[in-house]
């Protein structure tokens, strides 16, 4: 059955509340604004906080709708083509904790790629699933975490066929797609489940100049954080189910387990209001993106010394597309890395970049992207080449990851056993109890439940001597670690 994506039955249901003669005597206990401080209402408005409220007469339960919200979540599914859809207000952390503890259980195995997201690690902590890793190729020319072959995923369930499920990684946050049609076509050829997380993606099934979605690719279950690239509030998120092999009654359990039982509305709305717009408005808003970066791109490459990454390096690292609406930058031709370069952009211009690593910076140009904030990037990029000029180009990233430490224990178990800080120095043959992630390339050299060795305590170590940026320990640098009791 088709439906309306005019509508907005979410929105139109608190507006309408919001209208209504009500002495309210439910929380929060602000009262719909009543006792909001004034500073916040001076710059923000009072009708904002009308709409702070939860589960109120009319407005449906999140963690178990049958009303506007469910109407809502139906709209999203044939927006984005999927047979049944679920709002998130914990972000898409809290929504791959659920799916992994849908799908797989204690004991179970799960092929995860090295490159995954910590919320992952999470949902293998909750779950007690067994992870098998999958490494995604690595370019040390572009200094680039590539895609994942699907040669690897094959090898990797000839060595554990019991696998029940794999989880892919589309996009990347410099935009890497993988080539997600053949991987679940391995995948289901081996009876299992095939998730995305799909965060940074949820808006290319909205226009045919960018990559086909998982949904679009056979997978089963996707994650999206629909926050980052379709106009919803921060914090919101969607899952999509797409084919009869996920339960939907369990998937509905842990769904609840990883949200709040308290759901913001303004959340909430925001969903329904952005799934509207991607519906309504998508393509037109995606042309004008897609149109914004393209310029962006030729004009940043005609920067001395600036280079773009874009849809020239699919086909090598088994990078199958990448993502036409992000800004990549590298400025290693004149021996400035992502980090500097962002700190730069910041101090010096005033422009706020997504993410760095060493060699290049993340712009985001999203839905409310323009051309004045593109021509003010560009602008800085060609008063910092002037600046660098003639400096060494930085050295190529050589890729000398160490090997995969032994998995000692689940991350579960590592979770629960008694643990101790001790100094790093001393950690070699002792079980971590937490990731350590290296940017770049941002692949975990240590996850919990892994023997720290030598290889490792060394690699570390350079790392942190260069200065790198090391993910997962308390204040990016390494001198304590945690460790298994």
């Amino acid at each position: 059955m088709s439906l309306d994506q005019n509508k907005t039955p979410l929105f139109d249901a608190i507006i309408a509340y919001t209208k209504r003669d009500i002495a309210p005597m439910f929380m929060p206990a602000h009262m719909m604004g009543r006792a909001i401080n004034p500073k916040w209402t001076d710059f923000a408005g009072e009708n904002i906080f009308k709409m702070d409220i939860c589960e109120v007469d009319g407005l449906d339960d999140l963690n178990e709708p049958d009303g506007v919200i469910m109407e809502a979540q139906r709209l999203a599914a044939q927006a984005w083509a999927a047979k049944e859809s679920f709002f998130m207000v914990n972000g898409t952390s809290g929504a791959n904790i659920a799916a992994i503890c849908s799908v797989v259980s204690e004991g179970e195995t799960i092929i995860v790629p090295r490159n995954c997201h910590k919320s992952v690690i999470y949902g293998l902590i909750i779950s007690g699933a067994v992870p098998v890793f999958a490494f995604p190729d690595v370019s040390d020319e572009l200094g680039l975490i590539g895609g994942m072959d699907p040669a690897e995923i094959e090898r990797v369930y000839g060595e554990h066929p019991e696998a029940k499920a794999v989880l892919s990684v589309v996009p990347t946050y410099h935009g890497v797609y993988s080539d997600l049609n053949a991987i679940s076509e391995i995948v289901h050829m081996r009876g299992g489940v095939h998730m995305v997380d799909e965060a940074h993606g949820n808006h290319v099934y909205f226009h045919d100049k960018y990559p086909a979605g998982g949904l679009r690719c056979g997978a089963d279950l996707v994650t999206q954080s629909t926050h980052k690239v379709s106009g919803s509030l921060s914090q919101s998120s969607m899952v999509h189910v797409n084919s009869d092999r996920i339960d939907l009654d369990r998937l509905r359990f842990n769904l609840q387990m990883a949200q709040n039982t308290s759901p913001s509305a303004l959340l909430e709305v925001s969903l329904d209001l952005a799934r509207h717009y991607m519906a309504v408005q998508g393509e037109g808003v995606l042309q004008r993106v897609y149109n914004l970066v393209e310029y962006g791109k030729a004009e940043i490459e005609s920067i001395e010394g600036f280079s773009v990454l874009d849809r020239r390096i699919a086909g090598s690292c088994h990078i199958f597309d990448m993502e036409p609406g992000r800004l990549v930058i590298s400025a290693k031709d004149l021996g400035v890395t992502g980090y500097a370069l962002e700190r730069a952009l910041i101090d010096d211009y005033g422009i706020q970049i997504e993410f760095s690593d060493n060699f290049y910076v993340v712009c985001m140009v999203g839905l409310g992207g323009t051309r004045s904030d593109l021509d003010r990037l560009i602008a800085a990029c060609r008063e910092i080449s002037v600046r660098h000029k003639g400096e060494a180009p930085l050295a190529k990233w050589r890729n000398k990851l160490p090997k995969m430490a032994e998995a000692v224990m689940t991350p579960r178990q590592a979770y629960v056993s008694q643990t101790e800080k001790i100094p790093w120095e001393d950690a070699c043959g002792r079980i971590s109890a937490e990731m350590i992630v290296p940017y770049p390339p941002g692949i975990p050299a240590i996850c919990p439940g892994e023997r720290i060795n030598d290889e490792i305590l060394r690699f570390l170590g350079d790392q942190n001597e260069q200065g790198r940026h090391l993910h997962g320990i308390h204040g990016g640098t390494l001198d304590m670690v945690r460790v298994v009791k």
